[in-house]
């Protein structure tokens, strides 16, 4: 298989943009009405266990270096090895496609109400294999780009806000306890876990030596960016309101106005779709690198051709279009399979591999 290279800039840029893009959209509607002002206990903690998920990635990837997660899957724990490389694979494709009903939810609910949800789909999914065909190079050098102007706008959006802010709405803090807050990490862990598509990264980067510093620095600043925002958005509509609206994070861009700046939402929809592309294509390329290890093709381009057809015909699925399913699925069943998938399983593969590592050891 053809190999990439990218630096370490470009892995942090990667991961931040997958973070942001990920959770500006998803997680508000799922912690906001569950924690409200105690938001910011919820993502500490999503933290740290990405941050614990990481050193086990780092560990893996610096014992086995130049294998990526699927790859040691099978190195480790031998011919079942290739199921856990199969589940992960199957992960990478689940998420791209949650994330694409998310996209589709909000363009064509909050922004073109009367255009058909398979436009954005279609659109989106045209731009994102083709970055994906390209490979892992490509998407690297957009990123550097269109990261910066992630955070750029995110910081504007932030100030931007300030004078509009009340901050009465954030209290009383811990009026319940901590236990909400803990119970409620779920959500950011399952989605800041999403990168464990660093394991199929990593085997990629010029120094991996810089892999676990570089992905806890991206997590904590996309997290810290994300969580100041959330707050913001309180303080500005309210705990109560912000509970019960969808898309709280947009509405609350639309209400703020600056003397020369109008449209403000202008940037929110910049940070989600810019974002969106990139988290979409770096899931796309491990996703497909990963079923043509599995597989043994030689690229992952085909890989990439033949799984676009699916995620085009995302909208089209019956289970988009039943709000019920939508809410089990999204508050109950990819949290719980996230964790499992992310924490329970890597662990159990570091668990395997440090037997193993302290066994040859001994011999």
């Amino acid at each position: 298989m053809e190999r990439y290279q990218i630096s370490g800039r470009q892995f942090f840029f990667i991961i931040f943009a997958a973070v942001v893009s990920l959770i500006i959209f998803s997680l508000p509607t799922q912690l906001i009405p569950e924690v409200k002002q105690d938001l910011w206990l919820s993502m500490v903690i999503g933290v740290l266990i990405d941050i614990y998920v990481a050193y086990i990635l780092y560990w893996l990837g610096r014992k086995y270096a130049g294998q990526s997660l699927v790859q040691y899957s099978r190195t480790v724990l031998g011919p079942i090895g290739k199921v856990f490389g199969l589940i992960f694979v199957l992960f990478f494709f689940l998420v791209i496609l949650s994330t694409m009903w998310l996209f589709c939810k909000f363009l064509s609910t909050a922004l073109l109400p009367k255009a058909p949800a398979m436009l954005f789909s279609i659109t989106m999914t045209l731009v994102v294999s083709w970055a994906a065909y390209l490979g892992l190079e490509s998407i690297a050098r957009m990123t550097q780009i269109i990261s910066v102007i992630i955070l750029i706008a995110s910081l504007l959006l932030i100030l931007f806000s300030i004078q509009e802010l009340r901050l009465d709405y954030l209290l009383p803090q811990l009026e319940n306890g901590v236990a909400p807050a803990i119970k409620a990490a779920k959500y950011p862990a399952s989605w800041f876990g999403i990168c464990i598509v660093m394991g199929m990264l990593m085997p990629h980067l010029i120094n991996p030596k810089q892999a676990l510093k570089l992905k806890v620095s991206a997590v904590l600043l996309g997290a810290l960016v994300m969580t100041v925002t959330f707050l913001c958005s309180l303080a500005l509509l309210g705990p109560y309101l912000a509970s019960r609206i969808d898309f709280p994070i947009y509405y609350f861009s639309r209400t703020l106005r600056v003397t020369f700046f109008e449209r403000i939402d202008v940037l929110m929809l910049l940070i989600y779709i810019s974002g969106a592309f990139i988290t979409f294509s770096a899931l796309y390329f491990a996703a497909s690198e990963g079923a043509a290890q599995l597989f043994g093709s030689r690229s992952h381009r085909g890989w990439v051709l033949g799984s676009s057809i699916i995620v085009v015909a995302v909208p089209l699925l019956p289970a988009s279009n039943n709000a019920s399913f939508a809410a089990l699925y999204f508050d109950k069943l990819f949290p719980l399979l996230g964790l499992l998938i992310e924490g329970g399983f890597t662990t159990l593969i570091f668990a395997v591999a440090l037997i193993r590592h302290y066994v040859e050891r001994g011999k």
